[in-house]
């Protein structure tokens, strides 16, 4: 995922201004905290994949690569197609029930080389990131029509720099990562109407990525710990860290209020699942796995809503990238 874009025009320059300076100290979320343990083997339980009706869900202008990034509680996607190639540039687009090629709506940075839409909320802010033409990423935000791009001011240097937001709450507390200038993932929080950022600095691994946060405030991410991806839950100032059992990497990708937390774990044959976790925190800690029916070994679950529902996207035996929509059977 990467991608960025110039400034459409009627930016105000207040909010130009506070999305593109540092604006220091000043969020209510910790950069660090003691580490908790990751939750005993004992806890844990994974769950067969049934439960959910599922929907392919894929742009008419590229149904061959699509990746659903964020579902809201009114059930609305965002995402976006095309591989990212010179060939085939990805393009966002926000989409709406009943999902057939009529409900698209298409968006792209200004001028960007690729777009992508990774996040949304209630309020109608949308989140995600855009690659310039000079390879640039940049963070981007776009709220009634208005577009603003995001590069953290501790990123590496013009042409080399990557920032992206991967996830937005009801507040407009944005998460996301930047590339520090050494290269490693540095996850962070973003304030969107002030413009004011935090970082997050989970003790006990490197290459954080931060990637959804609920309403609430928890965040959940990912990092690198002794060569693999292990996801972690931040709340109220402690960090927990998750491995779904067995796996040989796990990352946590969406986050609801009700304690469910949403993913995709790898398993030493190579395959990668979705997943969904419930009670993180409590001896009742649950593992379901998540595989969308006509996945060919890759299926990953990016967010999930208040009513249960998720989305995603899975590999199919042709190769092709789809997206996905799915319910669940039965209420919580």
């Amino acid at each position: 995922m990467a991608i960025e874009r110039a400034f459409a025009a009627g930016i105000p320059a207040a909010v130009l201004a506070a999305l593109t300076a540092c604006a220091g100290p000043g969020s209510d979320v910790p950069s660090a905290a003691p580490l908790a343990h990751a939750r005993s083997a004992a806890y844990e339980r994974a769950t067969g994949s049934s439960g959910f009706n599922f929907m392919t869900v894929d742009d008419p202008a590229d149904p061959s690569f699509n990746e659903i990034l964020g579902v809201n509680d009114g059930s609305k996607l965002v995402g976006f197609y095309g591989s990212g190639s010179a060939s085939d540039p990805s393009e966002g687009y926000i989409v709406v029930s009943p999902f057939g090629s009529t409900n698209f709506r298409e968006e792209a940075y200004p001028g960007a080389a690729d777009t992508e839409l990774t996040g949304l909320n209630d309020k109608k802010t949308f989140v995600g990131f855009f690659r310039r033409m000079n390879n640039d990423i940049r963070g981007l935000v776009l709220v009634s029509g208005i577009w603003n791009n995001y590069k953290h001011p501790r990123g590496m240097p013009r042409g080399k720099s990557v920032t992206e937001l991967l996830g937005v709450n009801s507040s407009d507390l944005a998460v996301g990562y930047y590339k520090d200038s050494s290269g490693v993932n540095e996850a962070f929080t973003l304030d969107i109407p002030s413009g004011t950022y935090h970082p997050l600095s989970p003790p006990g691994g490197n290459n954080s990525i931060a990637t959804g946060i609920s309403g609430r405030g928890d965040i959940v991410g990912y990092l690198q710990k002794s060569g693999h991806s292990v996801g972690f839950l931040l709340r109220k100032g402690s960090y927990t860290e998750f491995s779904y059992p067995s796996a040989t990497d796990t990352k946590f990708l969406g986050v609801t209020v009700y304690d469910q937390i949403v993913g995709s774990y790898t398993e030493s044959s190579g395959a990668t699942h979705g997943f969904l976790l419930t009670n993180p925190l409590k001896p009742s800690i649950a593992w379901k796995q998540i595989d969308e029916p006509n996945a060919a070994g890759t299926t990953v679950v990016t967010g999930i809503n208040q009513s249960d529902d998720i989305a995603g996207y899975y590999v199919d035996s042709s190769g092709n990238t789809n997206g996905f929509f799915a319910t669940p059977q039965s209420l919580r």
